[in-house]
C-alpha cells in the first residue's frame, strides 16, 4: 500500500480541498500519513511572495524527507507559475483548475468524466472544527491580488449541497466554518445572464438562514468577508445564538486614497459605519482583520491615517502583511516602500494589535463563554471560544466537545478559563 503524504499551505478553501484530495486517495487504497511517504502532495498558495517561498521549501523538505518519493505540486502557485516548480525535479505539476482530476493523474487513469471544482466534496474533518466551502473564485481585481488569476470568476456552490455537507457534519462537529475566497458574493453568480425577481435571489444571508434551521448545528461560524458584501439582512442574524459573533474583515488599510488605488470599493466611512453597527446588533463581537503595509502608495500621511482608524475600530486580532508584487495584477510591476519602512511601520501596528487584543480578552475575565476543544498542548486543552478567543482549560473533556467555561485569568497573554458546565 502506497503512503501518502498531504502538505497544506495557506487558507480554509486550501484545507478543505486538501481534506476533500484526502478522501479520494484513501478511497483508491492509499495509506495517508504525517509520516515518511512514497508520495507528497504539496497544495500550493501564492496569494503573497512569502507564500510562493513556503510552497517551494515544502517541496524541498519533501525532497529531504524521502529522496526517491514521488511529489506532485498542486493548487494556485502551479495555476500561473508552472515554470518557476520545474527546476525543482517534482514528478507531477497540477494547476489549480485541474486539482478535482489529482487522483487520476497520479493513476495515470484516463479521464472519461468532467469534473469542476464542486467535485471536491468532504465527509468528515481532520479539525475539530469543520470547514464547508460555499464558494470559489472573485471577481474585485484589487491592484494588489493575484487570486482572481488563479481561481477564476466567482462561483457559488448549489445550496442543496452545502445544506447536505453540514447536516452530515453537523452530527460530528460542534462548529461548521462556512468558507470560501469572497463568500459575500455567494449567489450572485447564479444571476448572470438571468433575470430574477429580487425576492427570489441566493445571497450570503439566504444561506445562512437555512443553515440555521439545521437541529444538529452546535455553532456556524463566517470565515473572512468583504465589507461592502454585508447587507443588513446578513449582519442582523450576528445576534442570534447560534452564529458565532465574530466578523473577519480584510479592511488591507485605513486611508481612502489608498484603498482607490487599491481598486477596493470600500471606503473607511463604511468600514467604521459597519463596526459601530455590528457592536450594537451584538456588544460582544470580536473585530478581527487584515491590513496590508508597505504599498507603493503608502506615504505616511496614508500610514498615519490606518493608525488613527485602528485606533478607532481596535480590532481584538490584526493580521498585518507586507506588500510583494503579484504577477497579472495593476501593481505587478511596482516596487514596495523601502524596507525600513515597512520594518517600522510593522513594529507599530503589530504593538497596537497587541494592545487591542488585551484589552479585548480583558473584557472577559470572570465570564462565561463557550468552548471547543481542540487540542491538547502542554497539559491543557485549548480551543476556540464563540468569538474567536484562545483559552486553556485544565480538565478533562473528550476532543471536539463544546463546553461553557468561565475565564479566569491573562498570563503572558494567553486566556486560562476553569469548568463551568457542559452545554
Amino acid at each position: 500500500m502506497m503512503k501518502v503524504k498531504f502538505v497544506t499551505l495557506g487558507c480554509k478553501v486550501n484545507q478543505y480541498e486538501t481534506q476533500a484530495l484526502k478522501e479520494n486517495f484513501a478511497k483508491a487504497g492509499f495509506e495517508i500519513t504525517g509520516g515518511v511517504a512514497d508520495l507528497y502532495i504539496i497544495n500550493t498558495c501564492t496569494v503573497t511572495r512569502q507564500a510562493d517561498i513556503k510552497s517551494k521549501k515544502a517541496v524541498l523538505k519533501a525532497k529531504r524527507e524521502n529522496p526517491s518519493g514521488l511529489i506532485a505540486v498542486c493548487g494556485c502557485l502551479p495555476q500561473l507559475n508552472r515554470e518557476d516548480l520545474l527546476p525543482l525535479g517534482v514528478d507531477f505539476i497540477v494547476p489549480q483548475d485541474k486539482k478535482p482530476y489529482l487522483l487520476d493523474f497520479i493513476l495515470k487513469k484516463q479521464v472519461k468524466e468532467y469534473k469542476d471544482v464542486w467535485s471536491l466534496k468532504i465527509t468528515n474533518f481532520f479539525n475539530q472544527r469543520a470547514f464547508v466551502k460555499i464558494q470559489d473564485g472573485c471577481d474585485n481585481f484589487c491592484s494588489f491580488c493575484k487570486i482572481p488569476y488563479v481561481r477564476g470568476r466567482s462561483k457559488s456552490r448549489p445550496k442543496e449541497e452545502i445544506l447536505q455537507e453540514i447536516d452530515r457534519l453537523s452530527a460530528r462537529y460542534r462548529e461548521v466554518v462556512i468558507c470560501g475566497v469572497n463568500i459575500g458574493a455567494y449567489g450572485k453568480d447564479f444571476l448572470r445572464g438571468e433575470k430574477q425577481q429580487v425576492s427570489n435571489r441566493e445571497s450570503l444571508a439566504s444561506l445562512v438562514k437555512e443553515i440555521l434551521k439545521n437541529k444538529n448545528l452546535g455553532r456556524l461560524r463566517l470565515s473572512s468577508l468583504e465589507p461592502r458584501y454585508i447587507s443588513d439582512e446578513l449582519l442582523e442574524l450576528f445576534g442570534r445564538d447560534k452564529i458565532c459573533p465574530h466578523l473577519h474583515l480584510p479592511f488591507q488599510s485605513g486611508d481612502d486614497k489608498i484603498l482607490s488605488a487599491m481598486n477596493k470599493k470600500e471606503r473607511i466611512s463604511l468600514y467604521k459605519t459597519l463596526v459601530k453597527r455590528a457592536r450594537k446588533i451584538n456588544p460582544m463581537i470580536a473585530i478581527s482583520c487584515d491590513i496590508m503595509i508597505g504599498c507603493p502608495y503608502e506615504d505616511e500621511k496614508s500610514f498615519q491615517s490606518t493608525v488613527e482608524f485602528l485606533q478607532e475600530v481596535r480590532p481584538m486580532r490584526m493580521h498585518i502583511f507586507t506588500f510583494s508584487p503579484r504577477q497579472k495584477t495593476a501593481w505587478e510591476n511596482l516596487r514596495p516602500q523601502e524596507a525600513s519602512v515597512t520594518k517600522r511601520r510593522y513594529k507599530i501596528l503589530k504593538e497596537m494589535g497587541e494592545r487591542f487584543s488585551l484589552e479585548y480578552k480583558e473584557r472577559f475575565l470572570g465570564k462565561t463563554l463557550s468552548m471547543i476543544c481542540e487540542e491538547k498542548k502542554d497539559g491543557y486543552l485549548c480551543g476556540y471560544t464563540e468569538n474567536y478567543l484562545r483559552v486553556f482549560l485544565k480538565d478533562k473533556v473528550p476532543l471536539g466537545e463544546m463546553v461553557k467555561v468561565k475565564i479566569e485569568k491573562i498570563v503572558d497573554d494567553k486566556l486560562f478559563a476553569v469548568r463551568s458546565k457542559t452545554l
